[in-house]
């Protein structure tokens, strides 16, 4: 990692769901912790490129205290800009080099080490482990991210062939257009090839030619990038006084979720550290995200379930098309990112289909079951309406899986567009910088095409909704929005009307993810 590369290719720098204060908490708390609350957190990133992960978290979050530090000075540069536009007084980001950090920084609750850990050297590694030690709050949790064995040699085998593909150019970007280059090549090589190897390369390929070129550069073509086994990241944690909590990710931990037959081969594995290790085994695991606390911390491994009760959740689960409310029959609800989330109990869907109108509200528990019961009692399930263990041991299934999100607190937000829309602060600005993406309340992203980019740039309160479909229409007709559409084009009546189903349908969206003013 160097920061010439990182000012050349700056990093694509966006939120990350997992981090958010609100999500580690939680865990803890389940594990026993009294972790701080988030919204009046002291919180660390340490590489934060331009701030698309802890700019946010400030913006959403006032009352938090928040550092960022970063070796690159021109992304520094440009978090330092959004930061003065919005006008935000507890965010810092400072350029600096993790391994001349000490006790100035002072002390955290929440440590954030995203795509830094194993893309570092040695010396740079052992420092972020000591810092987490000596700057973490008692209760306080790192997260840490890294490559993992055995799943990363994968991964690997592409790396080496564009580091060696690209081995005599000498700048990031020369580097990076040989690496499409071999894009194109090992594409046409490997077609009609039904080897393994082969169809893994065809895969990874494509999903690397719709990822962000930051990302190809930095994960496969930086000097260093070494992943490292579960059981020798733990143990480097334990020499530093830190212990290993869970994975963002609770799920990962139960072998239950690797089927009956696994759940049995393992059931002789003596220890929950091995136990971890040898379910990477079993899924080729090639990335972690390491939750860490100080080691005299007192963790109960049982989980603390009865915390649930105390907890807001959220969801934005699309439900099938005839929810059954009179039995227990499993039905799938499906993510925005297309994975289905199998439900049985009536009170289960009940409650999804509540969550999913609110979203992106957090509903505390007690209003999250009474609403339940509610529904499911109006649509033939009555009888069904006092099983809360039922809708209990669900909701902490697909929490466990990341269905739904929980956070320490309730959360309501206003939905209503109202007679001229706006953007808040944070999206007016985002969009304003051509960001391709606006940061949501959940700490997700809203990617934006041509035209939800150009209607963002209006939102600022100012126009009404007729002003804002002819404003649309005008960029349409005048080229300075482009829309591929494949079609023949369409005559003004027509282009209207769908201007206008657009415009309606876009400030849904954004009402949706908490981005209206």
């Amino acid at each position: 990692m160097t920061a010439e590369s990182y000012d050349e290719i700056p990093y694509d720098s966006t939120p990350f769901a997992e981090t958010h204060p609100d999500h580690l908490c939680v865990l803890g708390r389940l594990f026993g912790l009294a972790t701080p609350a988030p919204q009046t957190a002291r919180i660390l990133e340490l590489g934060c490129a331009s701030g698309g992960n802890i700019i946010p978290l400030a913006f959403y979050l006032p009352q938090a205290q928040i550092l960022g530090i970063e070796l690159s000075a021109g992304q520094v540069a440009v978090a330092q800009g959004l930061i003065d536009r919005l006008g935000l007084g507890n965010i810092e980001v400072r350029q600096g080099d993790i391994m001349e950090l000490g006790p100035e920084l002072g002390e955290f609750d929440y440590i954030i080490a995203h795509g830094v850990y194993s893309w570092v050297p040695e010396a740079v590694r052992e420092k972020m482990l000591a810092l987490c030690r000596e700057r973490l709050s008692a209760q306080g949790i790192a997260y840490i991210s890294y490559n993992t064995l055995p799943g990363w040699r994968m991964r690997g085998m592409l790396r080496d062939m564009l580091l060696y593909h690209a081995r005599e150019a000498t700048t990031p970007r020369a580097r990076l257009a040989k690496a499409y280059e071999l894009f194109e090549m090992m594409d046409s090589a490997t077609q009609g090839l039904d080897a393994l190897s082969a169809k893994y390369l065809r895969t990874e390929i494509a999903s690397l030619r719709k990822a962000h070129p930051s990302y190809l550069y930095h994960e496969y073509m930086e000097e260093i990038n070494q992943p490292f086994l579960f059981s020798q990241f733990t143990a480097d944690a334990e020499r530093h006084g830190l212990q290993y909590l869970c994975d963002v990710e609770l799920g990962t931990s139960f072998p239950s979720t690797l089927g009956t037959v696994a759940e049995q081969a393992l059931e002789a594995v003596p220890d929950m550290y091995q136990l971890e290790q040898y379910m990477d085994f079993v899924r080729n695991r090639n990335f972690r995200r390491s939750l860490l606390c100080r080691d005299e911390c007192l963790v109960n491994r049982e989980l603390e379930l009865e915390q649930f009760e105390q907890f807001a959740f959220s969801a934005q689960l699309a439900p099938p098309k005839k929810v059954d409310l009179n039995r227990p029959r499993e039905q799938k609800f499906v993510s925005v990112d297309n994975l289905d989330y199998a439900v049985s109990h009536p009170l289960t869907k009940a409650s999804l289909l509540h969550l999913g109108e609110s979203y992106p509200d957090a509903v505390p528990f007690p209003e999250l079951v009474a609403t339940a019961q509610q529904i499911a009692a109006a649509h033939g399930g009555r009888q069904f309406v006092e099983q809360v263990d039922h809708l209990f041991g669900e909701l902490f299934s697909l929490y466990a899986h990341q269905g739904i999100r929980i956070t320490p607190r309730a959360q309501h937000f206003d939905k209503t567009p109202g007679e001229r829309p706006a953007l808040h602060a944070l999206a007016c600005a985002q969009a304003e910088a051509n960001l391709g993406h606006l940061a949501t309340v959940r700490h997700t992203t809203v990617q934006l095409d041509p035209f939800a980019a150009h209607l963002a740039t209006l939102l600022d309160g100012s126009r009404t909704l007729d002003e804002l479909n002819q404003q649309m229409a005008a960029a349409l007709e005048s080229g300075a929005v482009v829309v591929e559409t494949g079609k023949r084009k369409e005559d003004a009546r027509r282009v209207a009307a769908t201007v206008n189903a657009n415009v309606q349908r876009l400030l849904g969206v954004f009402a949706r993810q908490g981005l209206l003013s």
